[in-house]
């Protein structure tokens, strides 16, 4: 189904992508249905099948507002103010739930409309960021070229987000975790102490 997007209001937006994530956060994706997400956000049925087309591509622009992935990767003149500045903490549009991680997970799973949703508005842009930043690092002779560790960093950056609140039940964005994640694992496995 080819979905017609209409204009509606950030604010709008904003109650519709954060209700959304709410329910799936606490029921998982596959026990919400457009119902539910319509009675939830005080929208109609038709409406969200309108503007979205499907649950899977509501659910994706959800997890995308608010901007988990900045637009621009940052350039402060070294790897690590970029990184830090990448990942810092930094006030998001949309509350995510701390549940939503481990739901978007059984998403990716079992919809391969969600998989792929997730993968190119979320992974994709984040892995080309980040590959950005590791190559401005080896031009400015920060790290070397063949460090082993170049292929593996996405996955390293991606690791808090993903795993910290399920293994130790925190938020990585709490207590400077990340930034201080950055230095003591992520820039030394690159060379940089």
């Amino acid at each position: 189904m080819e979905a017609t997007m209409t204009r509606l209001t950030d604010e709008r937006l904003h109650e519709l992508y954060t209700g959304t994530l709410k329910l799936i956060a606490e029921r998982g994706f596959d026990n919400v249905t457009m119902d539910q997400i319509a009675e939830a956000t005080k929208s109609s049925k038709a409406t969200l099948y309108r503007q979205w087309g499907s649950k899977a591509a509501l659910f994706a622009d959800s997890l995308t507002a608010g901007g988990p992935v900045p637009d621009v990767a940052p350039d402060t003149g070294s790897l690590r103010g970029d990184l830090r500045e990448m990942f810092g903490a930094h006030p998001k549009e949309i509350e995510h739930p701390p549940e939503l991680v481990g739901a978007v997970l059984q998403a990716m799973k079992q919809n391969d409309e969600v998989a792929t949703a997730v993968r190119t508005k979320i992974m994709d842009p984040l892995h080309e960021r980040i590959a950005l930043l590791i190559a401005r690092a080896v031009e400015r002779g920060e790290v070397a070229a063949d460090c082993p560790a170049i292929e593996y960093v996405h996955l390293v950056l991606m690791a808090p987000f993903v795993l910290l609140d399920a293994v130790d039940g925190c938020d990585p964005q709490e207590n400077d975790y990340v930034l201080n994640y950055i230095d003591a694992l992520v820039l030394p496995a690159l060379g940089i102490h």
